[in-house]
């Protein structure tokens, strides 16, 4: 039986690739899809964001709570 999953909304490829290596990590099984498509030239990032992660629900607050924590901490250290 499938699981069900959440999809997250992620800004860029540095958040997707720091927020993939953190979960890999931690074994917690997830997806990361970016929206950039050349056929498109783009169009799909333009209207949807840079691409979402998804997670079994069951692992969906934790993961939303290490992007907030990231994208505190990315707008904090220029204080």
């Amino acid at each position: 039986m499938d699981e069900e999953k959440t999809r997250l909304a992620l800004d860029n490829q540095v958040e997707a690739s720091l927020l993939d290596l953190m979960l890999q990590e931690d074994g917690v099984p997830h997806f990361v899809r970016s929206y950039n498509d050349r056929a498109y030239d783009g169009l799909w990032q333009f209207q949807e964001g840079w691409g979402y992660v998804e997670t079994p629900v069951r692992y969906a607050s934790g993961v939303k709570v290490l992007l907030e924590m990231m994208r505190h901490n990315r707008f904090s250290e220029g204080e």
